[in-house]
């Protein structure tokens, strides 16, 4: 009987690994490698970064003044002065190279004249950023435009910004 039941054993567990190769060597073939390359693109093609932003905490009254001396971080020197509430600007360019990043400024400037512009440097890179939007639709709405314009890889942030900003005077 235990020599019956060693034949039995060597039979079955062999044909058991056999299966078990098998069945992933199917599994394998099933979901090529173009196929997760062709879902990432579909993803990275729909992707925008502003749709998962998180608004920031609320300023605390000590802060307000701070902000008021030089409310974007930027150093513009005429810069819109009033009450900065939460909303949204458009990051039209990011770069490290800060001649670059003036050169973009002037470019946005002079395509949108009414809008005011602020180049922010967040080590190490600059930003430059556009508008003063309250609603999120209307920053939406700029993206549109400046892809228009050649600013493609515009994204809409949420950022403190001037509650009635003045016309630039560029």
């Amino acid at each position: 009987m235990v020599k019956s039941m060693k034949s039995i054993a060597v039979l079955v567990i062999p044909a058991a690994l056999l299966c078990a190769c098998s069945a992933g060597k199917e599994t394998a073939h099933e979901t090529p490698a173009s196929a997760a390359t062709d879902a990432m693109g579909r993803y990275e093609s729909d992707f925008r970064p502003s749709d998962h932003d998180t608004l920031p905490a609320p300023l605390s009254h000590a802060e307000a003044p701070l902000l008021r001396q030089n409310p974007d971080n930027s150093g513009n020197a005429a810069a819109p002065e009033g009450e900065l509430v939460q909303g949204f600007r458009v990051q039209i360019y990011s770069t490290t190279d800060i001649d670059a990043a003036k050169a973009k400024k002037l470019e946005a400037e002079s395509d949108f004249p009414s809008e005011w512009f602020y180049l922010q440097y967040d080590p190490p890179t600059y930003k430059i950023r556009g508008g003063n939007f309250i609603q999120r639709y209307e920053a939406e709405r700029f993206v549109r435009l400046a892809a228009e314009k050649g600013f493609g890889d515009s994204w809409t942030v949420p950022e403190k910004v001037f509650k009635q900003a003045p016309p630039p005077a560029h």
